[in-house]
């Protein structure tokens, strides 16, 4: 730890030759409180809190901050690691070890989230500072909030005290006391204690441990919960029993995906999933990281930055002789939901149909419904059997994604059970490749894109035509869709289905 050193001047009016009990206040302090709260559920608990106070003498005036929040390099009795990486407060009365006491005196990490600072004016001589007194709120409208910290019994028994107010001229006001009174200092006056009281509902016993200085922390680490998951993540992102954990996700997502790997890219992906867990200090990125790996291989088979052919026009994923209803278009329209509902964004289902799954299309059809290719390709993935609440590479639910001559790739997602084709399997348009299943949520269409790899390797959605035997269209969500030979323009519902949206 990168120690600071202090360069403060000696409070010139406690600076006087005294006994070996009394205090020298200039510097820094850890203070560490065990406390009883009555207007808790357990009110004979003990629990304890900490903090960091400095002060500073600056001519006739005494500068008192204070940081709310410690972190120790050893949090060993202070916080205890939880499911998926937390970190919780021990409670009871924790006293530093003789290692934590060593980095207390030597110096200590705090956070500047929370911190606040007075400016003390002597009074009596120098026995007693006080920050002023606290103002009342003049504003009907305005909730206001002051504090008064005050210092007394220098230089042999201080107390610090704290009133705050907070209220309005309009409402009555509320106050409150906090008091640390010290009963005894050490030999050297490096550490005092004493009682400690927040309006008769807190009580219990306190203790002022001279600190060599303090350091702001920076990065990922903020405060004592980030720093104990981010220690959590390090020591078992370099164990057996972790390693082998996150190897075991892998090979079931790889395999759900349809990916066939070596052992080697096994181990190389499981590795990178470590990494990133490490940097992160969060369980929950191990998941995340092996998600956005699992992609990367998921779509492993087409180019970077391929080129659409815009001549092509696809068909409508369907028998075009038995009309259907687009349900959400391009750019999140939405005309009906998964059910048939009319709705618009924001309202009804969410849009999803945005950034890089911007140029998509949910078509609204029974389950059972034959799905067919809308454009010529080979096979490239086939995901079955998906748990609909899990993700696997790519999609969110059984899908075929089939590539096309020029390096873009459609997927049909959204299909049932026992898909006909096969990875590496040619197809052409108007060939089946599976029946519409259903979603978790019960509804029944086919969400239908075409996308190419991005330099980052993300899938990205492409504008695309359907067939009309012109120049081609783009479906209006709401409207129905049917046709012969292919080719698909606006159609009546089929029989049995109303135009009318459902209520």
């Amino acid at each position: 730890m990168r120690r600071i050193a202090l360069g403060l001047a000696l409070l010139a009016s406690l600076a006087v030759a005294r006994s070996s009990h009394a205090v020298d206040l200039d510097g820094f302090w850890y203070v560490l409180v065990h406390y009883q709260d009555s207007e808790t559920n357990k009110p004979d608990q003990w629990r304890w809190d900490d903090r960091v106070w400095r002060f500073e003498r600056k001519g006739d005036r005494l500068e008192w901050k204070e940081w709310p929040i410690v972190v120790l390099d050893d949090e060993s009795g202070r916080f205890e690691p939880m499911r998926g990486g937390r970190a919780s407060r021990v409670l009871g009365k924790w006293e530093p070890s003789p290692t934590q006491l060593a980095d207390i005196r030597d110096g200590i990490q705090v956070n500047s989230r929370g911190s606040k600072e007075k400016t003390l004016r002597s009074e009596a001589g120098g026995t007693t500072w006080s920050s002023g007194e606290v103002a009342a709120a003049d504003s009907a409208l305005v909730i206001s909030y002051s504090e008064t910290w005050t210092i007394t019994g220098l230089p042999d028994s201080p107390v610090f005290t704290r009133d705050d107010t907070m209220g309005s001229s309009a409402t009555e006001s509320m106050s409150g006391r906090t008091v640390y009174k010290t009963e005894s200092v050490g030999p050297n006056g490096d550490e005092i204690s004493g009682t400690f009281e927040r309006d008769g509902t807190r009580t219990g016993r306190f203790k002022l441990i001279r600190a060599g200085g303090t350091e702001a922390l920076k990065g990922a680490a903020t405060n004592q919960a980030d720093l104990q998951r981010k220690r959590f993540m390090e020591a078992m992102s370099g164990s057996e029993e972790m390693r082998a954990l996150v190897r075991e996700r892998v090979v079931t997502d790889l395999a759900a995906s349809g990916v066939t790997v070596s052992d080697a890219e096994v181990d190389k992906l499981t590795q990178q999933a470590l990494v990133e867990a490490r940097r992160t200090g969060s369980a929950d990125d191990v998941g995340k990281a092996l998600a956005k790996q699992s992609e990367q291989l998921f779509y492993a088979f087409a180019p970077r930055d391929a080129k659409h052919d815009d001549s092509a026009r696809y068909l409508v994923p369907f028998d075009p002789s038995v009309p259907r209803r687009l349900g959400q278009g391009v750019n999140g329209d939405m005309g009906y939901d998964l059910y048939g509902n009319a709705v618009s964004s924001p309202q009804g289902d969410p849009v999803t149909h945005d950034g890089l799954n911007k140029y998509a299309f949910d078509w609204l059809m029974p389950a059972g419904t034959t799905v067919v290719a809308a454009r010529d390709g080979k096979v490239a993935r086939v995901v079955q059997n998906v748990d609909p609440a899990g993700y696997r590479g790519g999609v969110l639910a059984d899908a075929v994604v089939v590539e096309h001559a020029d390096g873009t790739f459609a997927t049909y997602m959204g299909l049932a059970e026992g898909i006909p084709v096969a990875a590496g399997q040619q197809v052409r348009a108007g060939d089946p490749i599976g029946k519409c299943g259903s979603w978790s949520s019960g509804a029944t269409a086919i969400h239908f894109s075409v996308s190419k790899l991005d330099a980052e390797g993300r899938a990205q959605t492409v504008p695309i035509l359907f067939a009309d035997g012109g120049k081609g269209f783009v479906p209006v969500p709401g409207s129905y869709y049917g046709g012969t030979s292919g080719k698909a323009v606006k159609a009546d519902p089929p029989p049995g289905e109303s135009a009318v949206p459902k209520q």
